[in-house]
C-alpha cells in the first residue's frame, strides 16, 4: 500500500472510530476490538520466505483452525519459532540460517489468522491454546521456544499457567510488552483513536475474555515461570517500553536481559540472530 493510500485509510478509520465513540463508546469498542482481533495478512517479501520452501510442511486442524506447521529436521536441540501479531513464520528468515547451520531441530507455526494458517480471529489466549494443542500433536514440547512480541507473550502466559502441561527447557522472549495495555496504547496511537475508543475496546475485552487490560500483565506472569530464558529488547522500542523488559527481568528468576539500540520493536538486523545463537550455544558449553 502506498504511503498516500495508507494515510487516507488511517484518516478514515480515525474518523470512524472517534465519530462512533461520540455517540456510543460501546459501538466504537466493537469496531476497535474487531480490528485488534482480526489482523491484516501482511504479504511476505518474496525473498524472506525462501527458506520455508525447504521445510516439511503440514496443515493441522487445531481447535477449529487450520494451522500451518513447519519442520526442518536437525540433530541438535529442538526449537519452536513463534512470530507476533500481523507477522508469520517468514519473519525468522535472518535467524533460521544460524539455527540450521548449527544443527538445531527447528519447528514453527503460523498463528491463527496469520501467514498460511486459516481463520480470521486472533488473541493471545487463542495462541496459547494452540500451543497446547500443537504440543499434543507433536507429543512433546520442543526444547527452546523463541517468541517475538505476541509469540513471546503467548510463551510467557503458557508457561505461567498450570493448566498448560507441556514445558520447554527454556525460552527466548523478544520485544515482549510488559503489559497488554502497552500494545493497546500503541494501536490507539497508530489509528488515532481517542480515550473513549480505548474505553470501549476494554469493555469489549471484558465481555469476551472476562479480563481487563490490567489483568494481562507479563511483568507479573513471569514470576510464575519456572524455566530460564533470555529477554531481548530494544532501548527505543516504541511499542513495548524498555522499562517493562527490565521489570520482567527482575521478576523472572533465571532470566537474562540483553538490550539493543536501533533495532526497534521488530528487532531487525544481523545483531539479534547472533545474540540468540550465542545464548543457546553458551548454555550448552
Amino acid at each position: 500500500m502506498s504511503a498516500n493510500k495508507e494515510r487516507i485509510m488511517m484518516g478514515g478509520l480515525r474518523r470512524l472510530l472517534n465519530g462512533t465513540a461520540r455517540m456510543t463508546r460501546r459501538g466504537a469498542g466493537r469496531i476497535g476490538y474487531y480490528l485488534l482481533t482480526n489482523p491484516r495478512r501482511i504479504p511476505d517479501d518474496p525473498g524472506t520466505d525462501e527458506f520455508i520452501k525447504d521445510a516439511e510442511a503440514e496443515t493441522i486442524h487445531l481447535l477449529g483452525n487450520d494451522i500451518r506447521a513447519y519442520h526442518w529436521p536437525g540433530t541438535g536441540p529442538s526449537v519452536l519459532l513463534l512470530h507476533g501479531w500481523e507477522s508469520s513464520t517468514a519473519r525468522w528468515h535472518a535467524l533460521f540460517p544460524l539455527l540450521r547451520d548449527n544443527n538445531f531441530d527447528v519447528y514453527a507455526i503460523d498463528a491463527p489468522a496469520h501467514g498460511r494458517s486459516g481463520g480470521k480471529q486472533f488473541t493471545i489466549l487463542l495462541y496459547t491454546q494452540i500451543l497446547q494443542a500443537y504440543s499434543e500433536h507433536l507429543g512433546f514440547a520442543p526444547d527452546i521456544w523463541i517468541g517475538h512480541s505476541g509469540g513471546g507473550m503467548a510463551s510467557i502466559y503458557y508457561n505461567s499457567q498450570p493448566e498448560y502441561t507441556f514445558r520447554p527447557k527454556e525460552m527466548v522472549c523478544m520485544a515482549v510488552p510488559g503489559e497488554l495495555e502497552n500494545f493497546i496504547d500503541k494501536f490507539c496511537d497508530f489509528v488515532g483513536a481517542n480515550a473513549r475508543v480505548k474505553y470501549g475496546i476494554e469493555q469489549r475485552f471484558v465481555k469476551n475474555l472476562q479480563a481487563r487490560f490490567s489483568d494481562v500483565n507479563f511483568k507479573e506472569f513471569v514470576k510464575k515461570v519456572k524455566i530460564p530464558g533470555l529477554i531481548i529488547h530494544d532501548e527505543e522500542d516504541d511499542v513495548a517500553p524498555i522499562e517493562g523488559a527490565r521489570t520482567m527481568h527482575e521478576n523472572w528468576l533465571g532470566s537474562r536481559l540483553v538490550t539493543t539500540q536501533g533495532c526497534g520493536h521488530s528487532l531487525t538486523g544481523g545483531l539479534v540472530p547472533v545474540l540468540v545463537l550465542g545464548y543457546l550455544q553458551r548454555e550448552r558449553q
